[in-house]
């Protein structure tokens, strides 16, 4: 949902296929994954709209996505009282655009 403005739809799959893992920082209130990818663009491009939240049993979370460098970083950070639990990626995250 991020990504789709920024990147042509055969590009951004081709990065969710091929992607090199980069690293994964979980800082206690969220995380951040990084990826490497040759067809992810060199400038920054910041992606915040939609506002993607994403929800798993009481804990809300929103999304922004970071095109660097060919690097793609996924930030993903609280939006309520919960804080992200260390393996929140492992949940059944639902996914979906705020209105």
């Amino acid at each position: 949902m991020l990504a789709g403005t920024r990147l042509p739809p055969d590009v951004l799959e081709d990065v969710i296929a091929t992607a090199s893992f980069v690293d994964l920082d979980e800082t206690g209130c969220g995380y951040f994954l990084t990826v490497k990818h040759p067809a992810l663009p060199r400038g920054r491009v910041v992606c915040d709209k939609p506002l993607v939240e994403g929800r798993a049993d009481d804990v809300v979370c929103g999304f922004v996505l970071f095109l660097e460098g060919g690097d793609l970083t996924l930030e993903c950070h609280s939006w309520g009282d919960i804080a992200i639990p260390v393996g929140f990626r492992e949940y059944d995250v639902k996914i979906s655009p705020v209105t």
